[in-house]
């Protein structure tokens, strides 16, 4: 615990503890428009979150959420438990969908402000940091678009807020809090563990950090974060380890052509999620977290640079022999907005250094501003895009796809509407078929929390195929006649693409769900 002495020594000695404007010129003014910028953007969140469609994999994990269950192929199971309240509330509607998590990020940025004040105890930069993180792509795409990365920015926010009450009060109760955080952060996406080598390295690299080592309070803590994952453990034991293995695998099975153009592509897509100014205060002020808090053995600095820096390395270092998804290190900007908005701060105190203040103060606002017009390609297309460059053509056109082939469903008297990939599957069960209306051919163990297609539908009516343009799947299935009946295109962004090809399916000879979803054996498992 830090003493009287001590944080009046730090008060002083830190300049990010100090009024923001008498850091950075203009500093009120610019703090002011921010939150301003923040609340619009919040605004336009809820709005876009009620008016447009579900992307791919916002669907399929609706569809988790009327099947509950402790795990999924994919991931954890927090996701599917934050629809189902949702859609509890407001139905089977985008805003449904999408609700907890929009209220997550308002909660997220509540508890980001509460650990900086915990840390350094200066309101005006803890508003700051709000700002920062409320002015990525990021932070907007995790209110609208629910996916697991969603809870899981949340609950490392709420590790951080744990964390810094620790080091700000000395009691161990928070420990229980701290525990209970990771094993939720580890219930939404098993990279959560990304957070643990940086809880011991400040555990170790502090004062404060080693003597609970020889206290109980962490050890219970680590009891109620295996307590909270429990529940996907025991779902991935019963199913044969499933999802393990399958993130396991997916971790390592896209290897890159070039190393270099892999770590740039990482680096780039950085840039475009957290803006540009924003992601290289963020990855510069992580490890000048990291060098200040084991140089002076400071509990504070260490917490954030000591968890960001390490998540930064390792994606960096794992880019090199495997492409990474753009969203996968989300969960380290917590502590990275923290250690740039509070390691600018000491810095710019201590130097007059023109041009890094002039792109301090400018970074939020850049960041707005790309944010923004992200915002109104998505609610508008204003930008003519194509739409397979377009990312928010995505979320567009699922609507009157599904019209579509219902409508050729209806015309031919079929009964299921089947698929070959989850995310067309996800998307004509929300916006055309529901859930019991249509099934997915292979990949059977996604949905080994579902009940079974009912077959009886096979082979009392004919059924359509809707393939993506191109595939073979149709050459394997067990009906005796397979006609084309159309092609039919979503339509999303400028000259679109993504067409789909309908197939009528008579004369049903069974077997095309015989696989058991567990041990993927079975008559279809082969074509997996």
């Amino acid at each position: 615990m830090v003493s009287v002495e001590e944080a009046a020594f730090r008060e002083k000695a830190n300049p990010s503890s100090r009024p923001l404007g008498g850091n950075v010129a203009g500093g009120n003014l610019a703090l002011t428009l921010g939150l301003i910028a923040v609340a619009g953007l919040l605004i336009a969140r809820f709005v876009l979150a009620a008016t447009t469609e579900l992307a791919e994999d916002e669907a399929y994990y609706c569809m988790w959420s009327k099947h509950l269950a402790a795990g999924y192929y994919d991931h954890p199971a927090m996701i599917a438990w934050w629809i189902r309240a949702g859609t509890e509330i407001f139905g089977d509607t985008a805003f449904g969908v999408r609700f907890v998590g929009l209220l997550s990020t308002v909660a997220g940025s509540y508890l980001l402000w509460r650990a900086s004040l915990a840390l350094f105890a200066d309101r005006a930069a803890a508003l700051f940091a709000v700002v920062w993180m409320n002015a990525t792509i990021l932070s907007a795409a995790a209110g609208i678009v629910a996916t697991p990365d969603t809870p899981l920015a949340f609950f490392a926010t709420c590790v951080l807020f744990a964390i810094a009450k620790l080091v700000e009060t000395g009691r161990g109760a928070w420990w229980l809090a701290i525990g209970a955080a990771l094993g939720l952060a580890f219930m939404s996406k098993y990279t959560a563990t990304l957070l643990l080598p940086g809880l011991f390295l400040w555990m170790v690299g502090t004062r404060e950090g080693r003597r609970w080592f020889l206290r109980p309070e962490p050890y219970l803590g680590a009891v109620i974060a295996l307590v909270a994952i429990a529940p996907v453990v025991w779902w991935n034991y019963v199913h044969d380890w499933a999802s393990f293995a399958k993130q396991a695998a997916h971790g390592v099975k896209d290897k890159p052509a070039n190393a270099i153009a892999s770590i740039g592509e990482l680096l780039g897509g950085q840039a475009g999620l957290a803006t540009p100014l924003i992601f290289l205060f963020c990855l510069w002020g992580s490890f000048y977290a990291l060098a200040r808090g084991l140089r002076r053995g400071d509990a504070r600095w260490l917490l954030l640079g000591g968890i960001a820096a390490p998540m930064w390395a390792f994606f960096i270092v794992h880019a090199a022999s495997q492409k990474i998804q753009p969203n996968w290190p989300g969960l380290v900007y917590p502590f990275a907005i923290l250690a740039a908005v509070h390691g600018g701060l000491a810095v710019l105190g201590h130097r007059r250094a023109p041009v890094l203040r002039v792109a301090f103060i400018a970074a939020p606002f850049v960041g707005v501003a790309f944010t923004l017009v992200a915002l109104l390609q998505l609610g508008t297309g204003a930008i003519p895009i194509e739409g397979k460059k377009d990312p928010t053509a995505r979320m567009k056109g699922w609507a009157t796809l599904g019209v579509d082939i219902d409508r050729l469903r209806r015309e031919h008297g079929a009964g299921l509407v089947l698929t070959d990939r989850y995310a067309i599957t996800g998307e004509l069960a929300f916006y055309g078929m529901g859930a019991e209306g249509v099934a997915q051919i292979n990949d059977r163990i996604r949905y080994a929390n579902f009940p079974p297609p009912d077959e009886a539908r096979l082979k009392d009516a004919p059924a359509l195929l809707v393939l993506k343009a191109g595939s073979q799947a149709k050459t394997s299935l067990p009906f005796d006649s397979a006609v084309q009946i159309g092609t039919v295109t979503r339509p999303g962004g400028l000259r679109p693409r993504d067409a789909y090809a309908v197939f009528l399916l008579s004369g049903y000879r069974g077997g095309l769900f015989a696989c058991n979803p567990t041990t993927k054996r079975g008559e279809t498992c082969s074509q997996m």
